[in-house]
């Protein structure tokens, strides 16, 4: 039956809607989070609770149908803040439940092309940050970073970070989503929680001192005669910027 699919946000919410959908053949006119701006007369508007029985059933189903490769890209696009991500996952599981495997060098199908396209730009983004995460010394006796990325990326960074810094107590934290990682340093994992800053992180001396020194070091290095700023920023985006000390 096609209507509008509310779910609570969650993968797991997100998986339940499918194990209904996929069996019936069922495309929806939406699936979301908020209610409908504009409610249709003949368009019904269904909430899905989130069922992890069904989800375990749902589960070792959708391994035998897709790829490894293909449910990352799954994952991927529903880390996307893209407004219709849902229904292209719908699109495409409806695909794969008739083509198995095979939908997996379907590259060119319209229910495939986008949700590639759109994995590869949160792959991209979350690769490319990477490189851009700063940690500030902070008093209370942890790290902390800002970063403001156009997806959802952080559940596919922090385990690189984990590994990286295993040994200190860190937060990443994604101030366009209002969410966080907080590595905790005793348990050896991470956690994604709901996130909001309303000051400044607390700086250490220590970290003041560093900071003023990398900032010079930084000024310091460059060289006037040989600036090529159309490099720079293709190399360090702007928007990245004013999370890095040398440009803060």
């Amino acid at each position: 039956m096609s209507g509008v699919y509310r779910y609570d946000g969650s993968f797991s919410g997100l998986l339940t809607v499918m194990a209904r959908l996929l069996p019936q053949r069922t495309v929806p006119d939406a699936i979301g989070i908020d209610p409908p701006q504009q409610q249709s007369l003949f368009c019904e508007a269904i909430d899905v609770a989130t069922d992890e029985r069904l989800v375990e059933q749902f589960w070792p189903e959708l391994i035998a149908r897709l790829t490894p490769g293909c449910l990352h890209r799954i994952r991927q696009v529903f880390l996307a803040d893209y407004p219709e991500r849902e229904l292209l996952i719908c699109r495409y599981l409806l695909l794969a439940w008739e083509k198995g495997r095979g939908v997996a060098g379907m590259l060119a199908h319209p229910q495939v092309a986008p949700l590639w396209k759109l994995a590869q730009q949160v792959g991209h983004e979350a690769h490319r940050y990477l490189g851009f995460v700063r940690f500030q010394e902070v008093n209370g006796g942890f790290y902390y970073s800002a970063i403001a990325p156009d997806h959802r990326i952080l559940p596919l960074i922090a385990s690189h970070f984990a590994a990286r810094f295993s040994d200190q107590q860190w937060v990443i934290h994604d101030q366009n989503h209002g969410e966080g990682i907080v590595y905790d340093l005793r348990q050896r994992h991470w956690l994604l929680l709901p996130m909001e800053r309303h000051a400044k992180p607390d700086l250490t001396p220590d970290e003041e001192h560093f900071q003023q020194l990398w900032r010079s070091y930084f000024t310091t290095l460059a060289i006037d005669e040989r600036q090529n700023l159309r490099l720079q920023q293709g190399k360090v985006p702007l928007k990245v910027r004013p999370w890095l000390v040398e440009f803060g």
